[in-house]
């Protein structure tokens, strides 16, 4: 939790550095975008009065005005020399600039000063022009924006640094809001900025709306937020993973426990009968009765025989997973064999029905006899122990599928157990009663058998019965 959120807070980090990035590039833009607007008018918007090889002056007009860029407070140009002195507005003086009324006959060094008044200040005044050597410059100062021209060069400016974001503009003067564009749409723009280029005139600015381009900023960390999500997931994960094997190893300690608990309970009836015929020998058999030390030693040799039994299980298990088990496989009739399991158990089970069907009347197949009739001894024993008071074993043979069937009537296995039950060692929890014997091995080992001929067992879901089955 504490790496996830390390990385949300670097990820947060992140966007607001970026954020910044972007806002930084917006105002590089917008400076370069006015500066590129200014540097333009800068070559049109002039008047210079050049000297020519006969000494004359000739008229160079760079201009390109429209008389609506102009407030009440028009323009107005003064110039006086030793012979001339005219004023006139701006479009009065453009007029006489295009017809040289008593002009052209000056040189630069006759013109004593060339005033430029905006309202009642001075805007621009050039004196002692007797040194220029052979121009004069008059130089038109705007009192408004072209919002058409500046808005294609911010967006050429957007365009080359990749910022897709839509804008509005305000221009002020003396604090005061003069003109604007697109400003509709500035109430839904979080973000601002003033235009920090020198080329502005004194005492005007130009203010930026923008929105918040998330999406853009998003693009740009992208790599990183990628990178921060596929280590995010992968800690998830390893910890989905560490629980789900901290639950296994909990399992198997719990399964170790029951089988510990279980070999004690299964060992310790044998070895007490061992120990007992024995003590009987020693102490109640003073005569050297024969047949009562026969009765003894037959006691104990049954009881033998039943932990060597349950050792060999024990051992089996081990080499089942291995391919140290070798099958001896032989053609056996699967109907006689089941036929066989089933009065056996007929006998040693009189108080349970049990009853065999099949759709053949012989079925012969390559199994190891040996194992495969204590695979299916164990699904039919287990259905005995642990189900109700019938049980059906059905045989199968359809094309080349063949069917087992072991059902019993003691109703369906919890999901969660049925999911276990052919695990090394499991057994369905009963608390601390062992009213039936055994290791939990009885199905793990029908599983692997079947598996090494080539088939497959599983239990099948049911409202009220147990159903395994064996399909070769």
């Amino acid at each position: 939790m504490v790496t996830i959120a390390i990385q949300l807070y670097w990820n947060i980090q992140n966007y607001k550095v970026n954020k910044q990035r972007l806002i930084n590039e917006v105002q590089i833009s917008l400076d370069n975008g006015l500066e590129a607007y200014y540097a333009d008018l800068a070559k049109t918007d002039f008047f210079a009065f050049i000297e020519d090889s006969n000494d004359s002056i000739q008229l160079d007009i760079q201009h390109n005005l429209t008389w609506d860029q102009f407030h009440k407070d028009s323009t107005f140009f003064e110039i006086q020399s030793d012979s001339i002195e005219y004023t006139a507005d701006i479009r009065g003086f453009t007029q006489m600039l295009d017809s040289s009324r008593g002009i052209s006959s000056m040189r630069p060094g006759h013109y004593s000063s060339v005033s430029v008044f905006k309202g009642k200040g001075v805007v621009d005044s050039i004196k002692g022009l007797q040194n220029l050597a052979n121009k004069i410059i008059v130089s038109i100062i705007r009192d408004s924006l072209n919002f058409e021209k500046l808005d294609t060069l911010l967006q050429s400016e957007f365009k080359r640094k990749d910022i897709q974001i839509t804008y509005a503009l305000k221009h002020f003067k003396e604090d005061a809001m003069v003109d604007s564009f697109n400003l509709d749409n500035a109430t839904s723009f979080q973000l601002n900025t003033f235009a920090k280029t020198t080329y502005l005139p004194y005492s005007e600015k130009l203010q930026l709306f923008f929105s918040n381009p998330t999406l853009t900023i998003l693009k740009r960390s992208l790599t990183g937020i990628l990178l921060s999500l596929l280590l995010s997931a992968s800690i998830i994960a390893c910890l989905f993973y560490l629980l789900r094997v901290i639950n296994k190893q909990k399992e198997l300690a719990e399964i170790k426990n029951d089988l510990i608990s279980n070999i004690t309970h299964e060992f310790k009836t044998p070895i007490a009968t061992v120990s007992a015929a024995v003590e009987g020998i020693q102490n109640f058999n003073t005569a050297n009765d024969p047949g009562k030390t026969k009765a003894y030693l037959d006691i104990s040799n049954q009881q033998l025989k039943k932990l060597h039994q349950m050792v060999e299980k024990l051992l089996e298990t081990a080499t089942l997973d291995s391919d140290k088990l070798i099958l001896n496989k032989e053609s056996t009739d699967l109907v006689f064999m089941l036929q066989s399991i089933v009065e056996k158990y007929q006998l040693f089970f009189k108080e349970k029905s049990i009853a065999f069907k099949s759709n053949v009347s012989t079925f012969e197949t390559m199994v190891d006899p040996f194992h495969f009739e204590n695979a299916i001894s164990n699904l039919i024993d287990n259905a005995l122990k642990y189900g109700g008071d019938t049980v059906e074993v059905h045989l199968s043979s359809l094309l080349n599928t063949h069917e087992i069937t072991v059902i019993d009537n003691g109703g369906n296995l919890d999901k969660s157990q049925a999911e276990k039950i052919f695990d090394k060692f499991y057994r369905v929890p009963t608390g601390n009663q062992h009213d039936v014997k055994g290791f939990g091995i009885g199905l793990f080992y029908t599983r692997k058998i079947i598996e090494k001929h080539g088939g497959n067992v599983h239990l099948i879901p049911h409202a009220s019965n147990t159903i395994f089955k064996v399909v070769l």
